[in-house]
C-alpha cells in the first residue's frame, strides 16, 4: 500500500497541477498560472482525501484529456504513515456502503494484509482514490471561485481553516470511531 507511483489523469491532473507549487520533477520552475497552495503533489493528494471524505465527494477517473500528474513512490515513502492513516480513516468512516462495524474494521486494517482479500483491497483503494479525486475537485473549485491574486488565495485559506475548525468542533468524530470500536 502506497509503495508505487500513482498517476492521476484528465481534469484531476490539471487541477492537481494548478494547486501545487512545483508541478512535477520534470518542471524547471513552478507554473505562474497556478494557485500554488501546496508545495507538492503528495500534499494535494493527502488533503484531497480529507476533503473528499468530509464532504462525501467522490469522483471517478477522468480521461477527457491526456493530462497526467504522477505522485511518485518516493513521495509516498516519505508520507507513508500519513497516507496509511488517511486510508484507514476513509475505510472506517465511509458510509457509501452499508457495513457492520466489524466489517469496517476488517476493511480498514486487515484486507491489505490478507492475500485472499486482494480483490476487495483493490476495490477499497479505488474507493479511496475516488475520494481523493473528489477532494481535488472540491479544492480546485473552492480556490478558483473569485481568486486571482495572492491575497485572494490567502483569504480563501483563512476561510477554509476557519470553516474546518467550526465543522470539526461541531461533529464528534471520536464518538463515531468509538461506535466502531465497541
Amino acid at each position: 500500500m502506497f509503495e508505487n507511483d500513482y498517476t492521476i489523469t484528465g481534469k484531476h491532473a490539471t487541477y492537481l497541477k494548478y494547486l501545487a507549487v512545483k508541478n512535477s520533477k520534470e518542471d524547471d520552475d513552478a507554473s505562474t498560472s497556478s494557485a500554488r497552495l501546496f508545495e507538492r503533489y503528495i500534499d494535494v493528494y493527502m488533503n484531497a482525501a480529507i476533503w473528499g471524505l468530509l464532504y462525501s465527494k467522490k469522483a471517478k477517473r477522468d480521461s477527457s484529456s491526456d493530462d497526467r500528474a504522477r505522485v511518485y513512490a518516493d513521495a509516498f515513502a516519505n508520507e507513508r504513515d500519513n497516507c496509511v492513516f488517511l486510508y484507514r480513516m476513509v475505510m472506517l468512516l465511509d458510509k457509501s456502503v452499508d457495513l457492520t462495524p466489524d466489517e469496517r474494521v476488517d476493511r480498514a486494517f486487515r484486507y491489505d494484509t490478507q492475500p485472499e482479500k486482494a480483490d476487495a483491497f483493490r476495490e477499497n483503494m479505488e474507493l479511496f482514490h475516488d475520494y481523493v479525486r473528489g477532494g481535488i475537485e472540491l479544492i480546485y473549485e473552492h480556490f478558483t471561485d473569485g481568486c486571482s491574486t495572492r491575497d485572494d488565495y490567502i483569504n480563501k485559506v483563512y476561510e477554509v481553516v476557519t470553516t474546518f475548525k467550526k465543522e470539526i468542533e461541531g461533529y464528534a468524530y471520536d464518538e463515531e470511531l468509538a461506535k466502531l470500536i465497541k
